[in-house]
C-alpha cells in the first residue's frame, strides 16, 4: 500500500518481501533485535525474512505492521529506504524480480547455483513447519544431508506428509547421468542409496501409525528437474546435460492462482513422475 513520509514523498511496497524488510530495518538503523522489538515479533522471524530475500513473504497481519513502520517514519528513512531497496544486492549471485511476481508467472527469485539457493534459504528455514513435502530429483541430498533427521522426525509428528522420489540407484538412468556429469561409475548411486537408508531409518524410527507419512520411491527415467515443493513454494533445478546437478541454476516461485503460474507446471512434472513410482 503508499505510505506517505513527511514533506510529502510518497513510498509504495506492494508486497514486502524479505529484501525489503531488510531494506526498511537498514534504513531506520536497526539492529535484527532493536527492529525486531520495533514490530513486536521475534528475532528469529525477521532473521527468516532477510535469509529468504524475495522468496519469503511475511504473513498478512506483518505486512501490515510494515506497511505502519514505514508510513510513519521520517522522510529521510524513506529515502534511505528507497536507496536500499533498489540497490544491486551484493555480487548479483541473487536475481531479484519484482514483489509482485504476477507478471513473471509466480518466480520470486533466481540463484545462479545451488550453493547460492541454500546460503539464502537454508534447509530449516524451507523445511520449517512444512506440512505437505514432495520432492523429485536425483539424490536429494537438499532434503537428506542438509536437515537433521530428529527435524524430519519432529515434522512427522506434527502431522507433515513428505514424499520423495528418488532416481533408482540400480538403474540404467543414473549410469547415464554419472556419464554425463562426469562422475566415477557407481558414485552418484552410492550416494543416492546412502541418501535413501538415512530416510528409511527415520521411518523406521517414527510410531508405527506415522510411518505412511513419509512415502519413499524410485523412478528410472532421464532425469531434467530437481523439484521440491514445500506447500505454496516451489524451488526448481534443471539438470543440464553438461554441468553438475549442483551447478545448475535454481529457480524459486510461489503457488498462485490455482493452474496459473510456474508453480502447478513443476508440480505437474512432480506427479507425472510419482505415478510411476517404485515404491520402497
Amino acid at each position: 500500500m503508499p505510505t506517505r513520509a513527511e514533506g510529502g514523498t510518497m513510498t509504495t511496497v506492494q508486497r514486502w518481501t524479505g529484501l525489503e524488510t531488510r531494506a526498511l530495518r537498514q534504513a531506520l538503523r536497526l539492529s535484527i533485535k532493536d527492529f525486531s522489538a520495533h514490530l513486536g515479533v521475534a528475532e528469529r522471524t525477521v532473521s527468516k525474512w532477510e535469509a529468504g530475500q524475495s522468496a519469503v513473504y511475511p504473513r498478512p497481519e506483518m505486512q501490515a505492521a510494515l506497511d505502519t513502520a514505514l508510513g510513519t517514519s521520517t522522510e529521510d528513512v524513506h529515502e534511505r529506504f528507497n536507496v536500499a531497496r533498489y540497490a544491486v544486492q551484493g555480487d548479483q549471485r541473487t536475481l531479484a524480480v519484482p514483489a509482485t511476481a504476477d507478471s513473471m508467472c509466480g518466480l520470486t527469485a533466481v540463484y545462479q547455483s545451488r550453493c547460492d539457493l541454500t546460503a539464502a534459504i537454508p534447509a530449516d528455514q524451507l523445511f520449517e513447519g512444512a506440512r505437505v513435502v514432495r520432492a523429485v530429483g536425483l539424490s536429494l541430498n537438499v532434503l537428506c544431508q542438509d536437515y537433521a533427521d530428529r527435524r524430519w522426525q519432529e515434522l512427522l509428528e506434527r502431522n507433515a506428509h513428505v514424499r520423495c522420489l528418488f532416481l533408482d540407484p540400480d538403474g540404467t538412468s543414473i549410469q547415464s547421468r554419472e556419464r554425463e556429469e562426469g562422475f566415477p561409475t557407481g558414485q552418484l548411486a552410492a550416494l543416492t542409496k546412502l541418501n535413501i537408508e538415512t530416510l528409511l531409518r527415520v521411518r523406521d524410527r517414527v510410531p508405527v501409525a506415522l510411518r505412511d507419512r513419509l512415502e519413499l520411491a524410485t523412478y528410472d527415467e532421464t532425469l531434467r528437474f530437481n523439484i521440491i515443493l514445500v506447500d505454496d513454494l516451489c524451488v526448481a533445478q534443471p539438470y543440464l546435460g553438461s554441468n553438475r546437478g549442483v551447478d545448475s541454476p535454481a529457480f524459486v516461485m510461489r503457488q498462485g492462482q490455482p493452474g496459473v503460474g510456474l508453480y502447478p507446471v513443476f508440480e505437474q512434472v512432480f506427479e507425472s513422475q510419482w505415478r510411476g513410482r517404485r515404491a520402497l
